[in-house]
C-alpha cells in the first residue's frame, strides 16, 4: 500500500481578467460544431511528416478531423475520419500512423482502435483497421472495444482505462498489426504516462492517486509504489525529463482541483512539494515540454507554468478559449499539444474547435539529417527516433530524412529500424539553430552473414529447431575447445532481452532448452561468443 499524505492549501493563484497573456493567435478551425446530436469536441494530438508540414488530429463527436496547420492562420481539414458517436476521442501519433480510441461500444460504429495511416498527407489519409482487444473469459473470447485515453512508450501502445480496468499493452513495432505484449490489471487507469519503462497511471476513482508501475517486463508489469492522497481524483500525470518531478491533475475528488507537485526522486516515497489553483476553473490535462507545463484547464483554457523552480511554478502565459467564465464547469479547453517543430501549441475547445497559438517565451532549437545504410549506403525510409523519452518519437520520410525541434539542452537518442543495429548517439539543440545530424546504421543481416562468413573450424552456432516457434525451441551450439561462453537474446532492434547461457563450456555439442512464454510475437536475435568465436542467428517467435 502506498503512502497517504495529506497536507494543506500552499498555492500559487492567478487571477486576470485578460483572455490571454505572452501568447500568439495563429487561427481557430470550428467545422463540426458543438451540439450536433448534444456532442462536442474533445482531445487533440499533434502529428509532424517527415517533410515539416504540421497537422492536428481533432477529436470530434462523429469522428476525427485531420487539420493542416502547416500555413497558420489558414488551417485546412485535409481529412476527416467518420467514427463511432462519442463525446471521449482521444488519440495519439506514432511514425506515420495515428490511433484513435473512443468510449463507444458499439462495434458495428466502429468502436475500438482506429489505426489510421497518415503517410499520404496532405492529399490523403487511410483507415486502415480497426482492432479490438479480445480476452478469453471462462473460455469464451470477450471483446473489450472501449478506451478512454491512449499513451505510447518506445515501440509500444498503452490502452488506459474503457470497459477494462487496468492498462493493457501492444507492441506496435509494426505500427499497423499491433501485437498484444502485456496487461497490468489494477485500478482503474484514466490516463497513463510513460517514461522509459516506467507508467505513471493516473487512478481517478475513489482516491486511487498515481499507480507507479514497472514494465520492463511488459508481460508481467508490476507496481513499484501506490501515491495516494487524500481526496484525490487524479486525471492526468507527467514527469519532468530528469523524473525528479511529478505533475498531477485533479479533475474530481473532494481535493483542489489543481496542477499538483511532487518530488519524486525517490520513487518509493513521493513528496508533495506545491499546487497551482486559478479561480474556480477545474484542470483537466497536462503536459511537459522542458520546463514548462502546458496545462488544458477547461474553462480558464490554456495556462503555461514554468517549472523551473517547482518548489515555486510561475504562470508565465495563457490563452483562454472560453471567456465566458472561470467556473467550475466542464467547458472549454479539454486538450493540448506543445510539441510541434515549430513552437505551435495546438487547443481543443469542447464547444468551439481547434485553436493554434504560441508561447511567446518559447525556446527552441531543430535538428535535422538523414538515416543511411551504412556510410556510404541508401538511405532509410522510416527509421524511427526516440528523443529525450520514447514518447517523443520523429521516422524519416522516403528520402531518409527527418526534422526535431524541441527546447535547446543536451541528451541522448536513439535510433532504430527493424533489420538494423540500433544506435545511441548524443545530440544537441541550440536555441533559435538549425544543426545537422546524419546517422547511419548497420544492417543486422549484414552482420550475422559477414560473422557466420568468419566461423572458425570446429565452432558452430546452430539455427533454433522449431523455428518459427510456441512458446519453447531448442538451440544448439559447438565449441572447439572448453572456454566461457555467453549464448544471449536481443530483440528485432539489436537490445538485449535476456541472458540464455553462460558460463564455461567443455568442448563439442551443446543444448540450451529456451522458454518465451513471456516474450511477444516477432523475430528475435541470437548471439553466441567466446574469447575466440562469435556469431549470430535469426529465430521467430509466433504465439
Amino acid at each position: 500500500m502506498g503512502k497517504i499524505l495529506c497536507f494543506g492549501l500552499l498555492f500559487v493563484e492567478v487571477s486576470i481578467a485578460q483572455t490571454s497573456l505572452n501568447m500568439e493567435f495563429h487561427g481557430n478551425k470550428n467545422d463540426h460544431p458543438a451540439g450536433v446530436s448534444g456532442g462536442i469536441y474533445s482531445a487533440c494530438w499533434g502529428y509532424t511528416a517527415p517533410d515539416g508540414r504540421e497537422y492536428a488530429i481533432l477529436g470530434c463527436y462523429n469522428g476525427t478531423a485531420i487539420i493542416d496547420i502547416t500555413d497558420s492562420p489558414t488551417l485546412v481539414e485535409r481529412a476527416f475520419i467518420p467514427g463511432p458517436p462519442s463525446n471521449w476521442h482521444e488519440m495519439k501519433a506514432y511514425r506515420n500512423i495515428g490511433y484513435i480510441v473512443s468510449e463507444s461500444s458499439d462495434l458495428a460504429a466502429g468502436a475500438g482502435i482506429q489505426i489510421l495511416d497518415l503517410s499520404g498527407l496532405p492529399n490523403l489519409v487511410t483507415l486502415v483497421k480497426t482492432y479490438v482487444w479480445t480476452d478469453t473469459i471462462s473460455g469464451i473470447p470477450t471483446q473489450y472495444p472501449r478506451v478512454h485515453s491512449v499513451s505510447v512508450g518506445g515501440n509500444y501502445l498503452y490502452l488506459n482505462g474503457g470497459n477494462y480496468n487496468g492498462v493493457r499493452i501492444l507492441d506496435i513495432t509494426d505500427p499497423v498489426n499491433p501485437v498484444k505484449a502485456g496487461k497490468y490489471i489494477g485500478p482503474y487507469v484514466h490516463d497513463s504516462f510513460i517514461r522509459n519503462d516506467t507508467i505513471f497511471a493516473s487512478a481517478i476513482n475513489s482516491g486511487g492517486g498515481v499507480d507507479i508501475i514497472n514494465a520492463t517486463n511488459k508481460a508481467n508489469p508490476t507496481r513499484i509504489q501506490l501515491l495516494q492522497y487524500t481526496g484525490s481524483g487524479t486525471h492526468n500525470a507527467w514527469t519532468t525529463i530528469d523524473r525528479q518531478h511529478l505533475v498531477t491533475t485533479d479533475e474530481i475528488g473532494s481535493t483542489a482541483k489543481s496542477l499538483k507537485v511532487w518530488n519524486i526522486s525517490n520513487i518509493l516515497a513521493p513528496a508533495y512539494v506545491t499546487q497551482v489553483l486559478h479561480d474556480s476553473a477545474i484542470v483537466h490535462n497536462v503536459f511537459i515540454k522542458g520546463n514548462l507545463a502546458y496545462a488544458a484547464w477547461y474553462t480558464a483554457g490554456l495556462r503555461v507554468v514554468d517549472l523551473s523552480n517547482p518548489s515555486s511554478p510561475q504562470v508565465v502565459g495563457y490563452y483562454d478559449t472560453y471567456p465566458t467564465n472561470n467556473a467550475a464547469s466542464y467547458s472549454g479547453n479539454w486538450g493540448a499539444d506543445p510539441f510541434f517543430p515549430s513552437g505551435k501549441v495546438i487547443l481543443s475547445d469542447m464547444q468551439t474547435g481547434l485553436y493554434v497559438v504560441r508561447y511567446t517565451g518559447d525556446k527552441r532549437g531543430k535538428l535535422v539529417g538523414k538515416i543511411t545504410n551504412g556510410v556510404s549506403g541508401p538511405t532509410i525510409q522510416d527509421a524511427l527516433l526516440h528523443f529525450k523519452e520514447p514518447s517523443i518519437t520523429r521516422w524519416t520520410g522516403a528520402d531518409g530524412r527527418y526534422l526535431f525541434g524541441y527546447a535547446p539542452g543536451t541528451f541522448n537518442v536513439v535510433v532504430e529500424k527493424p533489420g538494423f543495429i540500433s544506435k545511441t548517439i548524443q545530440a544537441t539543440v541550440r536555441e533559435n539553430q538549425t544543426d545537422t545530424m546524419d546517422v547511419t546504421l548497420n544492417s543486422v543481416v549484414t552482420d550475422v552473414n559477414e560473422r557466420l562468413s568468419q566461423q572458425p573450424a570446429n565452432y558452430a552456432l546452430h539455427q533454433n529447431y522449431p523455428n518459427p516457434f510456441n512458446p519453447r525451441t531448442t538451440i544448439g551450439f559447438e565449441l572447439a575447445r572448453e572456454s566461457a561462453a555467453q549464448l544471449i537474446l536481443y530483440n528485432l532492434f539489436g537490445q538485449e532481452i535476456r541472458v540464455l547461457a553462460q558460463g564455461r563450456f567443455s568442448a563439442g555439442n551443446h543444448q540450451i532448452q529456451v522458454d518465451a512464454s513471456a516474450l511477444p510475437s516477432g523475430v528475435y536475435f541470437y548471439t553466441i561468443r567466446t574469447p575466440e568465436f562469435m556469431a549470430t542467428r535469426r529465430m521467430v517467435l509466433v504465439k
